[in-house]
């Protein structure tokens, strides 16, 4: 999927808070600096809590990823009476994000699981992992965001429209079926 592997989920783009961002979130929580710093610690815990509880993989991750988002919109200027009441729905949505993803990766799965005969001892999470990387890559990044986001969107983002979209994926999945019947062959 990703070059780092299984990364938390498809579609799903890392983007690393900046000095400038941190400091705009740091002010925000708490003028004194020392204090800031602190009270960031605390609400990135609480944050790693809830996500564990809520059985999310990578709660690190999606940690970060709301503590980003927060920080973008302090940046913004975005008013925020309660950073922390802000930051929790930051993670809500998260987490509804983290949830579809795992559901059309599931169905993804599905599928192709669905043209071809299913073993025992294949894994076809596995075989799907093989088979996505090798795509090429554009190939990939359509598949991968066709079952994660907004159809409609995705089409007008590749200037196409949502039928050419729709047989697009129809193409590369029967790419797929081929080469996780291969593989299961193969084993």
């Amino acid at each position: 999927m990703t070059e780092s592997g299984n990364e938390a989920s498809l579609g799903r783009k890392r983007n690393d808070l900046d000095r400038q961002g941190l400091d705009a979130l740091l002010q925000a929580l708490e003028p004194d600096r020392e204090l800031a710093g602190l009270k960031y610690e605390e609400l990135r815990r609480r944050l790693i809590n809830l996500f564990t509880w809520e059985q999310c993989e990578a709660a690190d991750d999606l940690a970060d990823d709301t503590l980003n988002r927060l920080a973008r919109k302090v940046m913004e200027g975005t008013v925020i009476p309660n950073l922390d009441r802000y930051a929790f729905g930051i993670a809500r949505l998260l987490m509804q994000e983290e949830g579809r993803r795992k559901r059309n990766r599931q169905s993804l799965v599905l599928e192709v699981q669905d043209g071809t005969e299913r073993s025992a001892n294949w894994d076809s999470l596995d075989a799907m992992d093989q088979c996505l990387a090798a795509l090429p890559q554009d190939r990939r990044e359509l598949i991968e965001r066709y079952y994660v986001e907004d159809r409609a969107a995705l089409a007008r983002a590749f200037g196409i429209s949502v039928n050419a979209l729709r047989n697009r994926a129809m193409r590369i999945r029967e790419e797929l079926l081929k080469c996780v019947t291969r593989r299961r062959d193969d084993s």
